[in-house]
């Protein structure tokens, strides 16, 4: 009976043996794939900043060319997205900071920004 018993237990440890190679094995997966997630996730913030500068850039010349137009072009007045509120700017700041080197007296100020759908194809194109 003792050699059935230390088969048993043989048997016994060979199974929690694998079990923890097993846990093991699987706790290293989950890190990797944690790891490729995470850095998955750091490359779309990157392009989602670089598509938001990209962005704000394009508001800053659809500001500046509507500031130079006399509206007649079918312009809908442009909200102001829901980042520049959070941080407490205004739509002409973009705007201002594009035309800082030009002297600002020599520009018609804009009383209301506008979007022109007419005039962002033409800038995209």
């Amino acid at each position: 009976m003792d050699k059935n018993i230390g088969e048993q237990l043989n048997k016994a440890y060979e199974a929690f043996r694998q079990a923890c190679m097993d846990r093991d094995s699987a706790v290293k997966e989950l890190q990797q794939k944690t790891e490729n997630y995470e850095q998955r996730i750091r490359e779309q913030q990157e392009q989602l900043s670089l598509q938001q500068t990209i962005i704000d850039k394009l508001k800053s010349q659809l500001l500046l060319v509507n500031s130079t137009q006399d509206g007649n072009y079918g312009c809908v007045p442009l909200l102001e997205d829901s980042e520049t509120r959070k941080n407490n700017l205004t739509v002409d700041q973009p705007h201002n900071k594009v035309i800082s080197g030009i002297a600002k007296e020599k520009l018609p100020k804009p009383e209301t920004p506008h979007f022109c759908p007419q005039l962002l194809l033409l800038i995209l194109s």
